[in-house]
C-alpha cells in the first residue's frame, strides 16, 4: 500500500500552497462557511492535493479556509494536510476536473429523504439539521413537507439547490 497517495499525508504550512490558474470549480461563500463549519467540527479529514513544488491540484477552497479562518488555522497552527502528486500539467487538469464532476449532485428527493430521517427517526431538531448541512429553515422546511414534490411539479431527476424553491404563490 505504500504506493497509495494517502499513505503519505504531509502536514504543510498553508502560506506554501499556490492555487492553480485552471480550476473550473467556484464555491459560494455559504459553501465556503459550511467547509470551515465542518474542519473546526470534525476537523482535517481530507487532504489537499498538491505537486511537489506546492500549486494545489485538488483543495483549493480547503486551503482557502485553512489560509483564512483564523480559527481553522489555529487548530493546526496554519498547516493543513497535503498528498504531493508526482503528475503532468495535463493530468493534473484531468484530475482537478475528474474530482470536481465525481462530487456529483444531491437531487431533491434523495435530501428529503435524508431530513425526514434525521428529523423523525433521529429526532434531530430541524434547525439544528439546517445548521449541520448549511441549508436554510425555509429549505429544510420544503424538504419535510409532504406532497411539496407533487405540488410544484419536481421529480426524482430534480436536482437539489436553491433554484427549486418555490416561489410563494
Amino acid at each position: 500500500m505504500e504506493n497509495m497517495p494517502i499513505d503519505n499525508v504531509e502536514w504543510i504550512d498553508v502560506d506554501l500552497l499556490k492555487s492553480n490558474d485552471y480550476n473550473p470549480n467556484k464555491v459560494l461563500n455559504k459553501e465556503m462557511q459550511l467547509i470551515a463549519y465542518s474542519i473546526l467540527k470534525n476537523g482535517w479529514i481530507q487532504p489537499i492535493l498538491i505537486t511537489h513544488d506546492y500549486v494545489i491540484i485538488d483543495g483549493f477552497h480547503r486551503a482557502t479556509i485553512g489560509r483564512t479562518n483564523q480559527k481553522v488555522r489555529e487548530l493546526t497552527n496554519g498547516k493543513v494536510p497535503c498528498v504531493k502528486l508526482k503528475m503532468t500539467t495535463p493530468e493534473r487538469k484531468l484530475l482537478t476536473i475528474r474530482i470536481n464532476r465525481a462530487k456529483g449532485t444531491h437531487t431533491a428527493f434523495k435530501m428529503s429523504e435524508i431530513v425526514h430521517e434525521l428529523v423523525n427517526k433521529y429526532h434531530i431538531p430541524p434547525e439544528v439539521v439546517a445548521k449541520e448541512i448549511g441549508a436554510t429553515s425555509r429549505e429544510i422546511e420544503l424538504l419535510l413537507r409532504d406532497n411539496v414534490f407533487d405540488e410544484y411539479n419536481i421529480n426524482e431527476e430534480t436536482l437539489y439547490n436553491q433554484a427549486w424553491v418555490p416561489k410563494k404563490k
